[in-house]
């Protein structure tokens, strides 16, 4: 759900409790719509972020670490040299809106103590946050609106408005009767959810669908088929959602999750949290992780395609050009078949017909001759011909060979790529691609040459034995020839992209159960990871070699032995280790 006026009246309650008294030390602003305030109370320090981002606008204490960027904004400026240090007087919305405040002791060079309000607004796209001082004059905001904007002015200088209410009414300021007679005036063919969030503030759609849940009614029923009773019901509905919300909670309906201030009634999976703020924390952290993720996976793929794209022309190309020094022999033939009948060729004849002697049924076939050049001379230019075509062929011919192991290369880092599954190892991967001219080197990472460590991620057999996969090709690299001993099993897909793994040797036993779940992770991080039957090689760490100048992750092995596994079974998947 997108936060609605409950869900910032929970939130508001939560965050005065936690934070009311404290004092703001630190402020970062880690992006344009991003604000993290460092806070000190007494024996604990706590993280307050707010985010006026069009996609995610949120408030909530926060455990996860953010980058602060070398440069603050004008406004984190701004905010630092009126809030740091204040102290946090107390956290309220206005009506059921929503909308903060939190009120701050600030100190003043000027005028000594002094009060300053914070005022964020949680609206979708429209959301901004404000500083105003006592008579809330605004001092700036995060997202200033000049007075030609389609909603209200906000910038330094002018008294702050709050939003319109639209007609709104508090719904916890609205008495039974108040509520039947209000809700029976509305049109007779509205639905019951719709007139709950027309008439009353804070309700959105889910929220006035839980209400009529509770009500034991049909939220799409109309209006016009209720009787008083059900009025009635319809009114101990609404006070139940208001004063008896429950726990929040995390609904889970297939592939999406949401979350929720309030628990629901319907027969979803849900997991119940003591308090919205962490529950808050957890869910955007994740969200938001999540889609970096994805959206610095697609601009490397971006990347990668394009030069992928290039390298099919190139290879194509190549190939066609193999195909046609493939007929150098031909070229040959025919050379040694003019100059074994250059008796029977007169300069000016256009082509002649000779007996094949390299055909055991030694067929007739035409040449095609120059008939500007004497016999000797049309010999001469097959035989070059063939000797260009046959240098074409070996130069041609290796530079295939850099090509192919360039493209199954880049469909290698694709699919690492593919099944990355946090920033650390896409950042690992974008370091590689640098370092291989396929990406330039962004002037942030020119400003901090911070190395990244290589790792990998490391899983337990249900024998109890440690399997390491590599999840890209610098850690593909540092696993089998840093971290493998010669003597540890190494394992890798059949013939296509994929994982190195490595079974480490140790008190155990390598047992044949413990060798089916580590091919099933080379099966499961390799291009075949949907497929139900999976080829997977593996041999000692020894038999395995490096080329020299060969890519990152590419390698030679041999004395390996094949074992077939299902990498969509999860009974094979070993416990990865935390």
């Amino acid at each position: 759900m997108a936060f609605d006026g409950i869900a910032v009246s929970v939130i508001t309650r939560e965050l005065n409790e936690q934070l009311k008294n404290m004092r703001i030390v630190k402020i970062y602003q880690v992006d344009q719509h991003t604000i993290i305030f460092h806070l000190r109370g007494l024996g604990e320090t706590k993280q307050l972020l707010i985010s006026t981002s069009p996609t995610y606008p949120r408030i909530h204490t926060t455990t996860a670490s953010y980058e602060n960027p070398p440069t603050p904004p004008a406004f984190c400026m701004l905010l630092r040299k009126y809030l740091e240090p204040s102290r946090i007087l107390q956290i309220t919305q206005h009506e059921l809106e929503r909308i903060i405040k939190i009120d701050l002791e600030a100190y003043d060079a000027h005028l000594g103590q002094s009060k300053k309000t914070l005022i964020f607004e949680l609206m979708g796209r429209h959301s901004n946050l404000s500083l105003v001082d006592n008579d809330y004059i605004i001092i700036d905001a995060i997202n200033r609106l000049s007075e030609n904007n389609n909603v209200r002015p906000i910038f330094p200088g002018i008294k702050y408005t709050f939003p319109p209410n639209q007609g709104k009414v508090n719904p916890y300021q609205v008495s039974k009767e108040e509520f039947i007679n209000s809700f029976r005036l509305l049109p007779a063919n509205l639905k019951l959810y719709q007139g709950l969030m027309q008439l009353y503030q804070g309700l959105g759609s889910d929220a006035a669908q839980e209400a009529i849940r509770r009500a034991q009614q049909e939220p799409n029923q109309l209006k016009q088929d209720l009787n008083l009773a059900e009025f009635e019901q319809l009114w101990l509905g609404l006070q139940d959602l208001l004063n008896n919300p429950g726990l929040p909670s995390l609904v889970k309906d297939g592939k999406k999750m949401d979350f929720f201030a309030y628990s629901l009634t319907l027969n979803k999976e849900q997991d119940t949290y003591s308090n919205l703020d962490q529950l808050l924390d957890q869910f955007y952290t994740q969200r938001i992780t999540k889609e970096q993720i994805q959206q610095k996976a697609n601009n490397l793929k971006r990347v990668l395609n394009t030069h992928l794209k290039r390298i099919l022309k190139k290879e194509q190309i190549q190939r066609k050009t193999l195909e046609v020094a493939a007929e150098g022999e031909k070229w040959q033939k025919y050379g040694e078949l003019i100059t074994a009948n250059l008796h029977r060729i007169n300069k000016g004849n256009s082509s002649i017909e000779v007996v094949d002697y390299y055909d055991p049924d030694q067929q007739l076939i035409t040449i095609d001759l120059d008939p500007q050049l004497s016999p000797s001379e049309n010999a001469q230019l097959f035989f070059k011909r063939y000797k260009k075509s046959k240098t074409s062929n070996k130069i041609t011919g290796r530079q295939l060979e850099k090509t192919i192991a360039e493209r199954i290369y880049l469909e290698n880092v694709l699919l690492h790529i593919d099944i990355a599954d946090s920033m650390a190892t896409l950042e690992e991967i974008e370091t590689e691609l640098i370092e291989q001219s396929y990406l330039k080197t962004p002037k942030a990472k020119k400003e901090s040459k911070k190395k990244q460590a290589n790792s990998y991620d490391k899983y337990i057999s249900s024998d109890g034995n440690e399997i390491l996969v590599g999840r890209n090709n610098k850690q593909n690299d540092n696993l089998t020839f840093r971290v493998a001993r010669p003597d540890e099993l190494w394992l890798h897909v059949q013939k296509i992209p994929g994982s190195h793994v490595i079974i480490r040797s140790n008190t155990n036993k390598i047992t044949d159960q413990t060798l089916l779940e580590a091919a099933t992770l080379a099966a499961y991080y390799s291009k075949a990871r949907n497929l139900s039957k999976v080829a997977v090689n593996y041999t000692e760490r020894k038999h395995v070699r490096k080329p020299s100048g060969a890519k990152p992750g590419f390698v030679f092995y041999e004395n390996f032995k094949t074992i077939i596994v299902d990498p969509t079974n999860p009974k094979n998947m070993p416990k990865k280790e935390t």
